[in-house]
């Protein structure tokens, strides 16, 4: 007996589930995957996002990244990176389970239109969410960087590391590259832009040979306490 349509809910439930009383198990369970299959995997779906949500929330967390660097300059190794990031963690990351240093390459080339349009698009939305706090560049992008607004003057940096440690403060105050920066419209001077890294004890020990490598800082970096941290550990 087909259940009635316009059957009060109750009702509705009561007849399925004396219909599905006389079925054998086999046409039971045939019955039920005919007629329920979107529910079930409605609700299958439904699990898989709790449990994923109760993962991620609970058994394990997303670590939270206390230090963003693009890597934009020239070539560098994929091992040299994770080194990087490794020994940036001994400095800046108190609990490894909750936090992480995140160094991701990003390639700006002119030889592929297309390639270099596709990495301008990624910059430019990785900036304006906020994702980025510190840039490796070359001394062209710099320039090109600072004239964009796409990085900040250091200054207050440079303030945070002599007032943490002066001496490392001593050891970069003659690295300092200057650039042109807009201030706001039509009012363009330069300003202390970024910090030659070329000499940082800790690149040479991990192996970085390129000689034209500047530490800038995003627009819209947060973390300006690791940032300052950073900048000693490169140097330290």
């Amino acid at each position: 007996m087909e259940t009635p349509v316009n059957a009060p809910l109750k009702e509705k439930f009561r007849l399925e589930i004396a219909k599905l009383r006389k079925m054998p198990i086999k046409d039971k369970l045939e019955y039920i995957w005919e007629y329920y299959k979107i529910h079930i995997a409605a609700i299958l779906i439904l699990l898989f996002i709790i449990g994923s949500l109760l993962n991620n929330l609970l058994v394990n967390p997303v670590p939270d990244t206390v230090l963003f660097v693009s890597w934009n300059a020239g070539f560098a190794y994929d091992e040299q990176l994770t080194e990087l990031a490794d020994v940036l963690s001994m400095q800046l990351v108190l609990d490894a389970r909750k936090e992480s240093i995140t160094i991701n390459r990003i390639f700006m080339s002119d030889d592929d239109p297309q390639m270099a349009m596709a990495s301008i698009s990624q910059l430019v939305a990785m900036v304006s969410a906020g994702v980025i706090d510190v840039f490796i560049l070359d001394s062209d992008l710099l320039d090109s960087y600072s004239g964009s607004g796409y990085i900040r003057p250091i200054d207050d940096i440079l303030a945070d590391v002599q007032s943490v440690n002066p001496a490392v403060y001593e050891r970069i105050f003659d690295e300092v590259k200057l650039a042109l920066h807009s201030l706001e419209e039509d009012h363009v001077e330069e300003r202390s832009m970024g910090i030659s890294i070329e000499n940082s004890p800790l690149l040479s020990k991990l192996g970085f040979f390129q000689q034209d490598l500047y530490f800038a800082i995003s627009v819209t970096a947060g973390n300006p306490e690791n940032i300052t941290k950073a900048i000693i550990a490169f140097f330290e």
